[in-house]
């Protein structure tokens, strides 16, 4: 019977140690200057059994540590996920900025303008509302010098011209808009024509002026007549003949011209300040 008394008590004296070794971390941690002294005074006394309280302690000196240093490791990894997210946010608009540049010098070198000074603008909306489909807003206006009348064109070619221009912004008809009527000029023979935009298709047509005699191939590139009375200048890219097809009743050729710029993707333009003669 003898050793199983000796072991009950080693399990409550144990017990005792324990609860005895949280308490004594607790009040130590509170900073009480009572443990500063005791420490001291009874360092040299207790060497003998530091490593049994040590080891009996440990766990609960773990325990106590991480619930005491949990809120700094939360704000620390707070910090870190915020340092993170400003080097993501940084690194997109980096990308941004390059992808601007790109395309700001991309749309500066029209090799169809021969002196003509431009302005360049930024597309700041779509369809300028439900009831104009072929109208977008760029967010230059007056202030700039630009004036209603004035081409609108990418390096790629034609996009339309200023129909309203106000202090900031001016919008834009494009050349899809089925009142949109410039004349134009067939680059290989140079005969001249009528054409209008498409509407909904998305292209333009020349309906007036191609006689039926005159050979037309589909790949025709088609520019801005430029003649004395145009509301354009000269030599602007409007787009390339996609197909013909022949009126014998008229005894004209009707031609659909697929647009060299893309309507549907601009973001960047250049107004040319040009008016078109009174």
């Amino acid at each position: 019977m003898r050793p199983v008394a000796t072991r009950r008590r080693s399990r409550y004296l144990l017990v005792v140690l324990s609860l005895v070794a949280v308490t004594l971390i607790a009040l130590d941690a509170g900073g009480f200057p009572v443990f500063s002294g005791a420490r001291s005074v009874a360092g040299d006394s207790a060497a003998p059994f530091q490593g049994v309280v040590d080891t009996v302690t440990a766990p609960f000196r773990n325990a106590w540590n991480g619930v005491t240093g949990y809120d700094d490791l939360v704000a620390e990894n707070q910090q870190l996920r915020d340092r993170i997210g400003e080097l993501e946010s940084g690194a997109v608009l980096e990308q941004s900025a390059r992808e601007q540049l790109r395309r700001l010098n991309e749309q500066l070198e029209l090799g169809y303008v021969d002196g003509i000074p431009t302005q360049v603008a930024r597309v700041s909306s779509g369809s300028y509302s439900n009831f104009a489909d072929y109208r977008i807003e760029i967010d230059r206006g007056s202030s700039s010098g630009l004036a209603v009348g004035m081409p609108v064109v990418t390096r790629s070619g034609l996009v339309g011209r200023l129909e309203r221009v106000g202090s900031t912004t001016s919008v834009v008809q494009l050349a899809t808009d089925p009142d949109f009527v410039i004349g134009v000029r067939l680059a290989s023979t140079q005969d001249l024509g009528v054409g209008r935009g498409a509407g909904a298709r998305g292209t333009f047509v020349v309906d007036r002026g191609i006689d039926l005699d005159d050979a037309v191939r589909t790949g025709e590139a088609v520019l801005t007549s430029g003649l004395s009375t145009s509301i354009m200048p000269p030599d602007i890219p409007v787009g390339i003949v996609r197909s013909v097809d022949p009126n014998p009743t008229t005894r004209e050729q009707r031609l659909e011209v697929t647009l060299s710029a893309e309507l549907t993707k601009l973001d960047v333009v250049q107004v040319l300040e040009w008016e078109p003669p009174s």
